[in-house]
């Protein structure tokens, strides 16, 4: 079973992610969080608990209230016991800058936001291949 955490403040998002979870090759597990602060002390209470498991893989929006997207990722990646949690960054920003932050931070796939569904449920084979270890190149940071 895979443990999903999602990072995601829009409804309409959440539940398009939802969906392509169901698409995915793997059966999962998924925790939603609305905020960044959320996230993070949810990422804290992880690292400093050593009998809870981290997620396998965050869902990370880099626009959501409170901390930015971008400070949930470094708080992940510095917490020793969930630093090898897959990241794919799920946003609807394509700036090359958001890019080259991300990836600087270990980030394994960035996939932007389409505003058409059947492109957006294409997020399940983004999943599968950075789960299965091979991200493809529609779902690489670059």
């Amino acid at each position: 079973m895979v443990s999903v955490l999602l990072v995601e403040d829009n409804e309409t998002d959440i539940f398009v992610i939802r969906k392509a979870l169901e698409k995915c090759a793997f059966a999962t597990t998924l925790e939603v969080f609305r905020n960044g602060e959320a996230a993070v002390d949810h990422i804290r209470t992880l690292a400093a608990d050593g009998n809870r498991p981290c997620p396998t893989l965050l869902l990370l929006d880099l626009n959501v209230p409170r901390v930015p997207g971008i400070e949930v990722l470094r708080e992940l990646r510095n917490a020793t016991r969930c630093s090898d949690t897959w990241v794919i960054v799920v946003t609807s920003s394509d700036s090359r800058g958001d890019r080259d932050s991300v990836q600087k931070l270990g980030a394994n796939a960035y996939f932007r936001k389409p505003s058409d569904l059947h492109a957006y449920l294409g997020l399940s084979g983004v999943i599968d291949n950075v789960l299965s270890g091979a991200p493809d190149a529609s779902g690489s940071v670059q």
